[in-house]
Formats: C-alpha cells, structure tokens, sequence
C-alpha cells in the first residue's frame, strides 16, 4: 500500500503499518489482519501508546442521524410506563385506523407494531423460558429487523463476503463458489440487481460475559469481517470516489 494513503498518527507511525506487524506476530486468526482496528482490544491497547490511542479515537467518524421531532414526541409518550395495560392503552390510542398513509405514517405504526409484540410476549411468558436462539429471532428480532428495513429471514449468507471469497484472483479453476459468511440478520438494499448491503448483527439466546467464546468468535472477529466486506463493496460501488466517502 502507498504510503499515502496511509493513516499517518502525529507520533509519524502509519496506523496499517502497525496492523501489519501486530498481524504478524499473532499465532490466531484476529480482526487486525483485515485491518480493523478496535481501541478497546487487548492487543491494540498494548501496541499503540496512550496518546495515538486517544488520536484514534478522537477521529471524526459520520453521524447518526437525529430522530424527527414526531418519533421523540411519540417516544416520550411511553417514557417511564411499566404497566403492560397502560402501554397497550397508549398502541391502541395511536392507530391510525382509516387515516394510516405508508409514506407518512410508517415509522410510527413500525414502533406501535414492535411494542405490542414484545407486550404479547411478555405477557405470554415465553419470553421468560429457556428459548433457543431461533426462537429470538423469529419472536423478537423479526419484527424489530425484518418489519423496519425488511431484510431476508433466516441466516442468509453475505453476498459482499460471498464476493471477496471468489474473487477471481484467489479463486483456483475448478474450485467450487464459496459462500459468505451467515449472519442472524444481514439489512440488504431491495429493488436493485447488485443487492448492496448496509449491515449486519448477531444474536444470542443467552447473555455470558464479553469473555464468552460464542462472543469472541461472532462479534469480535466474524460481524466485524462481515461488516468490512460490505464497507469495501459500497466503496468499490462508487469507484472510491473521495468526495462521495466524505
């Protein structure tokens, strides 16, 4: 890689240059040998110095758009509400009956819908039980994920990884089309043949600790891969235009 364009720290270490050699000396598969940088990994707090750390972390990065005057308004309607029967109360007192518009209205029917499902949920109990991971993801997260962007159920494998995986240039002849990675819930764009993707996540059954192998494995070294090979895949869609990234 040319020097510049390279992430040059004011210690005048270069951020790759440093991955790359911290790559070097692990004996295990990590996230730092796809370049991601993580400043609350053991192994980067122990490499860069208190000081590039904190420049790293000061970065500038895009920011998360605000929530509409209407959704806060609407929000704070059930703010401290405990009673499962009041919070039914507020959904009820919201429909929009004959009156719902999809293009006005969606985003507030979306959070009506969620809410009384996870009511009907805890007031059924099963929330409670000892409930398989699938039983999340088809009780909870479907209509938390799939009602609000409408991405595939199920695992469905990431077609951004699918295409690091084969291309061309590491795939052998005759080498069967590898697969990307599966996640519990991939946000894919409908409508378009590329199929682009914005995001991906896991889900567990069961909270352990950040120590847990099942969440080393997912969310310290597969979401974040999943994640970079969809970031490269958008850039390579624009063609790496600088002033579209910025």
């Amino acid at each position: 890689m040319d020097k510049q364009y390279m992430w040059k720290l004011s210690s005048g270490r270069f951020v790759e240059e440093e991955l790359y050699k911290l790559g070097q000396g692990l004996e295990f598969e990590h996230a730092i040998h796809s370049f991601i940088l993580d400043v609350e990994d053991g192994s980067i707090v122990e490499h860069f110095t208190e000081t590039e750390l904190r420049e790293i972390n000061r970065t500038s990065i895009p920011e998360v758009p605000e929530l509409s005057d209407e959704i806060d308004e609407f929000l704070r309607k059930f703010l401290g509400k405990t009673n499962l029967n009041e919070i039914r109360q507020i959904i009820k007192e919201s429909s929009f009956g004959n009156d719902y518009d999809h293009d006005k209205h969606h985003d507030l029917d979306y959070i009506c819908l969620a809410l009384h499902t996870l009511v009907r949920e805890i007031q059924n109990g099963s929330i409670k039980d000892t409930n398989l991971e699938n039983w999340y993801n088809c009780h909870v997260w479907s209509v938390l994920f799939d009602q609000a962007f409408g991405d595939i159920k199920g695992e469905s494998t990431s077609i951004s990884t699918a295409t690091r995986k084969n291309n061309t240039a590491k795939r052998k002849p005759g080498e069967r089309r590898k697969i990307g990675r599966r996640g519990d819930w991939i946000l894919r764009a409908v409508g378009n043949s590329k199929k682009d993707e914005f995001g991906a996540g896991e889900a567990g059954k069961d909270w352990v600790d950040e120590y847990g192998t099942k969440y080393l494995r997912e969310i310290g070294l597969k979401l974040p891969k999943t994640l970079k090979d969809m970031l490269v895949n958008l850039i390579e869609r624009i063609k790496w235009n600088e002033e579209v990234l910025l």
